[in-house]
């Protein structure tokens, strides 16, 4: 995550860290694109991502109450953020 790259408070600091990769065919795979749907959950989720259990609970939660049929539906929502985030 950012905040293990840095300390400074920024909005993105919970973020997964995106690997710099000029290959279409990296940038199609499992590990990339989790890594940029990861980055689109809201920030509560996204804080609890150490613990597995209480990470799951969150994620189910928030897919049941946001019903997305396609991905780019989700990119597309502004569930990101949510609370405030980005201030």
């Amino acid at each position: 995550m950012n905040v293990e790259l840095h300390k400074i408070n920024t909005c993105h600091k919970w973020d997964l860290h995106i690997p710099s990769v000029n290959l279409m065919k990296v940038q199609k795979g499992v590990y990339y694109s989790g890594i940029i749907l990861f980055n689109f959950l809201p920030l509560g989720i996204k804080k609890v991502a150490h613990n597995t259990n209480k990470f799951k609970h969150e994620l189910k939660k928030f897919l049941i109450e946001n019903l997305f049929y396609s991905v780019e539906e989700y990119i597309d929502s502004d569930t990101k953020y949510d609370h405030g985030v980005c201030q």
